[in-house]
Formats: structure tokens, sequence, C-alpha cells
């Protein structure tokens, strides 16, 4: 394998990687993959080089991207963005060609498509390319597991479609500064001979709701908070449409009358004496209620808008009438920043959790979870859903096994939540080990058996009530930026103030960690030995 022939350097000294992808059925010409490599060392890109094509050589051969062929993968991504340009000729149909703000848009858009990967996701996808396809999943059918089973792929292909559509959409506004004023034959009597496609059944409205939350039931697409929330809103739906309505019967005027009826709704509606209990119109016409806001409403007209998506793509409708109906909010105000504890602080809460001298830690679960927080900065379900199994050793080194992995109930917010976190020497010099032996004594299965779930909240409702309510009060440091997630913030600022690498601390605390570097070349992480070595930089 001549190393040489899939390495380049640009004219800024950044290394980069190609790799020749495999041809699709038809295909002429033959696709590259390209990625930067984030280093100007040849040692360096030599290595990643070396590791990204032993990955290339392994997948040589396959017809198969999980169980999803690559032509296939192609056409579903084609089939996604050909959706977006016909929504953008149906909107200068309606509206005419951009604004200026708009085609300013459009050509920052054209220049990262034409950018390196790594600058491109940068700018689609600030939150992280995790998070990306997960959007990316619901918005366009494409089946989970074929994209967890090949993101990098995934990503490139589409990065070359985005780029496909900014060109066909500049093609388009192109050819709509011509007028062609050449005859045309209209024959009187000449009919098309062309059949008409089949156009696919409408079903009635409360079996697609049923299919659609099904599906995302079945693909893990949603939390509980958010299954419960959609539920209520198209049951809602169901309540003003009727759920024997026919989809493709779904008219401007329905949804109009929709969003007026949603926009009356009275607050808390199931749970006011007045209106509990009565049909939606009743519900409605009860005086002197407090109407729902415009943030709530929003709530609903998104939820409809991403189900009428799943709707059209499933051949069910022809167009999703619920685009653009959001109504405009005032603006809010801004949510108070969370803040790192001061030295101080945090030693004064470790003096307090360990000797108890004001009497207020009444429970050794309340004590082990703040002080696991203190020295982990995980979340508080994350600490909250530990299981006395989750506590483990390897190579001498002790660490929490945070994963999902156990218990029905448990769950990780991210895909970079599921980790192995070391434990801290001042923990185990605390006692935790011998906590953990007394725990393993007894029937219980969970660290902190206590902690009774909550299908909104998980299992850390108690612990997150008691440090800001009491715990933080009776210690005067309450205030709306200190909360039990400042933690959190503590170990990442003090790690990062300690000089350690900002993907190392990432991946203790469980974040998705930045550029492609991380993302694909780095995908192993790091070791349980490098991770222990960062955490003990942290201190009282």
């Amino acid at each position: 394998m001549r190393i040489d022939s899939y390495v380049y350097k640009s004219r800024h000294g950044i290394f980069y990687f190609r790799w020749p992808l495999p041809t699709a059925a038809g295909q002429t010409s033959r696709a590259t993959l390209r990625l930067s490599l984030g280093v100007r060392c040849p040692k360096q890109a030599g290595d990643l080089a070396r590791y990204l094509a032993s990955c290339g050589a392994m997948l040589k051969g396959r017809e198969a991207l999980g169980e999803m062929r690559y032509d296939e993968l192609r056409s579903r991504v084609k089939e996604f963005y050909s959706s977006r340009l016909e929504q953008f000729k149906t909107r200068i149909s309606e509206s005419g060609p951009p604004s200026a703000m708009e085609e300013h848009r459009l050509t920052e858009a054209r220049l990262a498509a034409e950018s390196p990967p790594d600058i491109f996701w940068d700018w689609v996808a600030p939150d992280g390319t995790d998070a990306f396809l997960g959007r990316f999943c619901e918005s366009s059918g494409f089946p989970v597991a074929d994209a967890k089973a090949e993101p990098v792929l995934l990503l490139q292909e589409i990065k070359n479609a985005y780029l496909g559509l900014l060109q066909a959409r500049e093609e388009y506004q192109a050819s709509l500064s011509k007028y062609d004023f050449s005859e045309t034959r209209h024959p009187a009597n000449e009919t098309s001979s062309a059949p008409l496609a089949p156009q696919k059944p409408s079903v009635p409205l409360q079996q697609a709701i049923d299919e659609y939350i099904a599906e995302n039931r079945n693909a893990n697409s949603w939390g509980v908070t958010t299954h419960d929330k959609k539920l209520a809103h198209l049951s809602t739906l169901v309540e003003v449409l009727n759920g024997d309505r026919q989809t493709r019967s779904i008219s401007d005027q329905d949804v109009l009358d929709v969003k007026r009826v949603i926009a009356a709704l009275p607050k808390n509606r199931q749970k006011m004496p007045a209106t509990r209990g009565l049909s939606i119109l009743d519900a409605i016409a009860v005086e002197r209620t407090t109407k729902i806001d415009a943030v709530t409403l929003n709530g609903y007209l998104s939820t409809f808008h991403s189900f009428f998506d799943w709707v059209v793509k499933n051949k069910y409708a022809n167009e999703n009438l619920f685009k653009g109906m959001k109504v405009g909010t005032a603006a809010s105000k801004k949510q108070p920043q969370r803040k790192p504890f001061k030295p101080d602080a945090l030693k004064a809460m470790h003096i307090e959790l360990t000797h108890n001298h004001m009497g207020m830690v009444k429970s050794e679960s309340h004590k082990w979870a703040t002080l696991i927080a203190m020295f982990t900065g995980a979340r508080l379900n994350e600490i909250c859903q530990l299981e006395i199994a989750d506590v483990q050793q390897e190579n001498g080194i002790w660490f929490f096994n945070m994963t999902d992995e156990g218990d029905n109930n448990k769950r990780l917010k991210t895909f970079a939540s599921n980790r192995k976190v070391p434990i801290h020497s001042q923990l185990l010099e605390d006692g935790l080990l011998q906590y953990h032996k007394e725990m393993a004594q007894t029937k219980a299965t969970r660290l902190f058996p206590d902690y009774s779930y909550e299908a909104r909240g998980g299992y850390g409702r108690s612990l997150g009530r008691w440090f800001n309510d009491v715990f933080l009060v009776k210690q005067h440091m309450k205030t709306k930026e200190l909360v039990f997630h400042s933690l959190r913030h503590t170990v990442v600022t003090r790690l990062a103030q300690a000089g350690v690498q900002e993907p190392i601390y990432q991946c203790i605390v469980g974040h998705e960690r930045n550029g492609v570097t991380q993302q694909v070349y780095n995908r192993e992480g790091f070791t349980l030995t490098q991770l222990k070595e960062a955490i003990e930089l942290f201190s009282l």
C-alpha cells in the first residue's frame, strides 16, 4: 500500500487524505472522498492516512453499507434534496426571486459547500455531525441504523448533494431571467397519450399518526418527553379534524382552522377544573381562561409540520400545508447562563458533604451522587441511574461505565454520552468503594435505589431539588446561575484551565468531540489511562 498516493498537501500546508469511492451501477466517473487530516506534520499525516487506508481496504469490495447498498444510499440522499429543490421552486413561484439577504446566504452556502469537509460541517452543523445526522434521518426518513453504520460516507454524499442542490437552484434562477417568445403549437384536439402515474391511496389521519409514532418509537428517535409531547399534540389534531379524515382531503382552510382552534386553547386545559374533560370546542368556549402563548402554539405547529413532512414522504399527501405556519413571538428574556463554582465554594460543599456539620445530608445517595458530580462533571440523570455493576475496574483503574444498558429506564442524552469515566482519587479517599461494597451486599441493582424513576425527569428529580433548594440555599450559595448543572461547568472549566486538551475533557463529560480529526480519525477515543491522568488534574 503506497501511502503517498492517498495523501497530498494543500497550499496552506494542511495534509489531506483522498480515497476512491465505490462506483455505482451506471456511474461513469469515479467519486473520491477527500478529508482534511488537520495536521501539518508529515509523520502525523502518514499515521492517520495508514489508519484510514486500512479501514478503506477492509470496506473495499463490500456491496452493502450496513443493510443499504451504495446506490440506494445515493438515491435516498438525492430524493431528499430533490424535494428541497422543488420547495425552492414553489417558493419562487409564489413570492418571487430571493431577497438580497437570501442571495447573500446562498453565496455563503456555496462557498461552504466548495470548502473542505471540516469547514463545511462547522458551517452546516455547529452542534456536531451526530446531531445533524439525527435531524437528517428524522426529516428524510433515512434509516438511523444505516446512518450509524457508515456516517463518514453518508456525510460525504450529503455534502456532494448539497452542492448539487445549490447549483441547480442557481441554474433555475438563471432560467427565469430569460423569456422565450417562440410560437408553441397547441392543437385543439391533441391530447397526451402518456398514462398518468398512479397515486398512492390516501389513509385516515389516525392511521397515519399511528404509523408515524410507531416508526419513531421503533427507531428510538425520541426520548420519553418528546414522545409524550408529540403524541399529545397529534391527539389534539385528531380532535380538530377527526381521525377518520383522509390525509389527501385536508385543505388549506382546514390548516387555518386548526391554527385558529389551537391558538384559542386554554392553558393547562386538562388540568384546570373548568376545562378538564371537556371537548376541545367546549373548552375553548369557557370564559375567563388564560390562552396558550405563542411559544406553545408554535410547538404544536412544529409537531404538525414534522408529521406532515413524514406524510408527504410516505406518499399519503402531495404537500405539507403546515409549512410556514408558525407565528411571531415576543423577544423573550435571556435565560441565565450557568456558572462554575468558585474554588472556596467547592471546598465548602465537599466539607459539608463528607462531614455533614449542618445536618443537611440525610441521605447517602445525596452525598455520593453529589460527590460523583463534583469530580466527574457527569449529568444529573447519568449519575442517578447508575447501577452497582456500572462501577468497574480495568487494568487497576476504577471507572464509571456510563451506559444505557441494564435498567430499561436508563437513558443517555447523545451517542457521546456512552463512555468510561475514571473515578477521581478523591472519591476513593472519601470512601466511595466502601459505599459500593455495602450496596453490592444488598439485593439492590442500582447504586442509588432510593431515587425513583419519572417519565419526564428520569431518576434525577429528587437529587436536583434537594441540591438546588436545600443544600445551596442553606450554604448561602444559591443564585440563578448556580445550580446542580454548575458542577458540570466547574469540571470542564477547571480541566481546561489545567491545560487538558479539549477532546479529552469532552470525552470525560460526554460532549461530542469537535472537528473531523476527532469525529472521524479518532473514533476509538482515548485510553482509560489518558482519561485518568486528565481527571486527576481537577483538584479542590
